[in-house]
């Protein structure tokens, strides 16, 4: 019997996933709802899908598993009155400490912290003159009274708002760069200029790799088929968003895989195609409980102290913006599509090394107003150039007007960890993966996956893999695919039909 049961709970603020025993009950979860949402237990509408048709009820003192709530089993807080008065009203009043200095190692210790902008403006020259204010490389956080560390460089999202009494108003997501026309005998309104700042909070707080495997395949991959070749290569990381406990209301992202679409793999970052099948990875990793939570992307060594390109943050910021949702309480539209960039490592030999970044609300703005221009400069993203009789707000850093801009003011560091205590979603990651040119997929290796596995091993559990799961979806049926995934996200026994179905096929 399984010693917990995990529900994915999907509300107006996003998903989270609640760990509780297995004797606990309807009004145990209530509980749980309540503190993480703030809607108390008696208004809650929970149902087992996001219309609310199928209404989830009983008695408080019901056991889950009575209720048909499962291991693995995901439900919706349809609440149409769960608004941001309902959420934050309820909130525990947190007093706001003055801030405490925070201890910082050496700034040639370790990789983790940010890389300091001074060494990344001796590189090159800004038009500005000024770079941002960077901490050292690795920064040691310290922790408040309530055991919660506090980052030197960015609160979480929710902590912002908190102490702004959730005005999401003038936060650079919420601003429309809208440039003026020209025009004869009448009045002009020139557009604002707009000052050019770090962001002082993020999104995601932590990215975890959490099928080890899975992240040493594919950069594997890479270094050694593609990188004597000059080629580059990306991928789609599937997983889900956790409370991160370590920060006041942070947000952890899990990696559990990573699916390789078609691609263009020559210049600095390989170029994702069509993907007909993209619908049915998603479908896939849903029935798994998981979703697109960001891309890996490789690419070689930038200038010393240089953390992205300017190719790079744009990139970035048009898979934020394509990846955004109003679904928080606030309704504010934000994106916690990570970004995550492989590339050789100098203080490492050589050796390739993970580096999770995020992109600014106010980089998202200007990349989805149009502002910034592809432009061929190695160090700045350049506003473009107004056409005729038209009006662009001037950029100020420091007071300054540029159309240099430093890629530093625009990038969020994320940190990267391997959980301590965490059971992962797919035991293996040996099957061939897919859209790769060197190796295609071919049937025979369902025979070779088969053979290697242990048969002694429960049956969800030698299904276990991100990519045998793609395949069968697309070789077998993606029915047979989903009933399979839905057995290995919920550690359930295989139906003796499947399993007679696969012995007939690597027979």
């Amino acid at each position: 019997m399984s010693k917990e049961i995990v529900v994915r709970l999907v509300t107006p603020s996003g998903r989270s996933r609640i760990v509780l025993p297995p004797t606990a009950t309807l009004g145990d979860f209530q509980s749980e709802v309540q503190t993480r949402t703030g809607v108390e237990a008696a208004a809650q509408k929970l149902a087992l899908d996001p219309k609310g048709q199928r209404p989830v009820s009983g008695a408080p003192t019901a056991l889950l598993a009575q209720l048909g709530i499962v291991n693995g089993a995901q439900l919706h807080l349809v609440n149409s009155d769960a608004n941001i008065a309902a959420q934050v009203l309820t909130k525990v009043p947190v007093p706001v400490e003055p801030e405490k200095p925070v201890a910082r190692t050496d700034a040639g210790a370790g990789n983790s912290g940010s890389a300091s902008s001074s060494t990344a403006a001796a590189g090159g020259s800004s038009s500005s003159g000024v770079a941002p204010a960077e901490p050292p490389k690795q920064t040691t956080a310290v922790g408040g009274e309530d055991g919660k560390k506090a980052d030197p460089k960015f609160e979480t999202f929710d902590a912002f708002l908190r102490n702004r009494r959730y005005d999401t108003a003038a936060l650079p997501g919420s601003q429309r760069y809208v440039s003026a026309q020209l025009q004869k005998g009448g009045m002009i309104k020139l557009p604002p200029s707009v000052s050019i700042k770090q962001q002082p909070y993020r999104h995601i707080d932590t990215l975890s790799i959490i099928n080890v495997g899975e992240m040493e395949n594919f950069i594997g991959y890479w270094q050694h088929a593609l990188l004597e070749r000059g080629m580059q290569r990306l991928g789609w990381m599937y997983g889900y968003y956790l409370e991160d406990k370590n920060y006041d209301e942070g947000c952890r992202a899990i990696v559990e895989g990573i699916y390789e679409p078609p691609q263009d793999m020559e210049g600095e970052i390989a170029q994702h195609l069509d993907d007909p099948h993209k619908a049915r990875v998603d479908r896939v990793a849903e029935a798994c409980g998981l979703e697109c939570i960001g891309w890996i992307f490789t690419t070689l060594l930038l200038d010393e102290g240089q953390l992205l390109s300017p190719v790079e943050v744009q990139r970035i910021a048009r898979l934020q913006n394509e990846n955004s949702t109003d679904l928080h309480f606030t309704k504010y539209r934000l994106s916690k599509f990570v970004s995550c960039a492989v590339r050789p490592d100098v203080s490492m030999g050589g050796l390739p090394s993970l580096n999770p970044f995020m992109v600014s609300d106010q980089c998202c703005a200007m990349v989805r107003d149009g502002i910034l221009a592809e432009s061929t400069d190695r160090k700045h993203c350049v506003v473009r150039e107004a056409q005729k009789n038209e009006l662009i707000s001037d950029f100020l850093v420091e007071s300054k007007p540029t159309k240099k801009l430093l890629t530093d003011f625009f990038i969020v560091r994320v940190n990267d960890t391997a959980p301590k205590k965490h059971q992962k979603m797919f035991v293996h990651a040996d099957f061939p993966r897919e859209n790769r040119p060197t190796t295609p997929q071919k049937r025979d290796d369902l025979k070779k996956y088969f053979r290697k596995i242990s048969t002694s091993e429960p049956s969800w559990s030698r299904f276990a893999d991100f990519h045998l799961l793609l395949y069968i979806a697309q070789e077998v049926d993606i029915d047979t695919a989903l009933s399979i995934a839905e057995c290995v996200r919920d550690r359930k026994e295989v139906p003796k039909g499947t399993l007679d179905l696969f012995n007939e096929i690597i027979r």
